[in-house]
């Protein structure tokens, strides 16, 4: 689990990979997409405020908004100030959208909010069972929270690798549904959709981590020991790397 100089740490690596972040996420574009399918399903009042929790470059927040009129303010915020500046340009002439740079894992916002989404965030909170509690105080009787964040089988391709090459627990770890459930809380639902990314080889899909800032271990693997699990991943070229989405929905009594 991440500590909070963890999470500082991928704050500056979010930052710095903001100019580049969108010629890399193509799995994270997919899953945004999905996200904002499932939100212009949900049954918004018109006038509908809006908070997004790391909003990144505007990825879910461009195509959410171009689905839902209805809404009346959109607040999108991140805890990278280069991915906030990155989303106000994207999105420099939608009247309804604020963005602000913002821990999501407390944010320094009052409610109340009908809806509060978020996709690929909660996976870096130290306290990602906490940041869901706050989430839900900031919501009105009725609204939703919809969550997108990863599951235990995220990366399991790279994590057979790095355990093959003698590096078992080097990789990330994601909870499982259990878990995510007792974080949630009563109401609360889990369900899970498993993305694939295709990648030529494990040197493309390792830059492709750096691409978006998401490379970021909090220990680092000796030299050899990548180069290891990199040609045991390579054994199975092209390389195939799944991204297991848990989508975490909730409506407030």
């Amino acid at each position: 689990m991440l500590n909070d100089a963890d999470k500082r740490a991928v704050a500056r690596r979010f930052a710095a990979a903001a100019t580049r972040y969108d010629a890399s996420a193509r799995v994270q574009a997919r899953i945004a997409a999905a996200m904002a399918e499932r939100l212009a399903a949900f049954d918004l009042p018109d006038g509908a405020r809006v908070l997004e929790i790391g909003c990144g470059t505007g990825l879910l927040t461009a195509a959410s908004l171009a689905r839902l009129p209805h809404v009346g303010h959109w607040l999108a915020t991140d805890i990278a100030p280069g991915m906030v500046a990155a989303c106000r340009g994207r999105l420099s002439n939608e009247p309804r959208l604020s963005v602000a740079a913002m821990d999501g894992e407390g944010p320094a916002t009052t409610g109340p909010f009908d809806l509060i989404c978020s996709t690929l965030a909660l996976q870096w909170f130290p306290d990602a069972g906490a940041a869901l509690a706050r989430w839900r105080g900031l919501l009105r009787p009725g609204g939703l929270l919809c969550v997108a964040t990863l599951g235990v089988d995220t990366f399991a391709e790279w994590r057979a690798a790095l355990a093959a090459a003698g590096a078992a627990g080097a990789g990330p770890a994601y909870p499982d549904a259990a878990t995510l459930s007792r974080w949630l809380g009563p109401g609360g639902r889990v369900q899970r959709q498993d993305f694939v990314e295709h990648h030529p080889d494990a040197r493309h899909f390792l830059l492709s981590l750096r691409g978006i800032g998401a490379d970021y271990a909090p220990t680092r693997l000796p030299a050899s020991t990548l180069r290891r699990a990199m040609r045991g991943l390579d054994a199975a070229k092209p390389v195939d790397i799944t991204y297991d989405v848990r989508w975490l929905t909730l409506r407030a009594p």
